[in-house]
């Protein structure tokens, strides 16, 4: 199980619970709060915290890092401990 974390909020949104190498198929991503809606085969995927659109993922040191969408300058949190 890998942590699934948007690079624009820095929010960790989903677990990853599917095989190696990664696949992205709605059934492997779920919901780390209980109010979130798991992904559904075919929807556009987005973050449910700061509601960025995603349009690629890096795997980086044992978690999957949602890329975001170009359209967003990003929040500042990104790389900061």
């Amino acid at each position: 199980m890998k942590p699934v974390i948007c690079t624009f909020c820095n929010s960790e949104i989903y677990t990853y619970d599917g095989p190696e190498p990664v696949e992205l198929k709605a059934a492997h991503f779920k919901p780390t709060r209980p109010g979130w809606a798991a992904p559904k085969a075919g929807d556009p995927m987005y973050c449910p915290v700061c509601g960025s659109r995603f349009v690629g993922v890096s795997v980086q040191n044992k978690q999957l890092r949602m890329v975001v969408s170009s359209e967003y300058a990003g929040s500042g949190n990104v790389g900061k401990l």
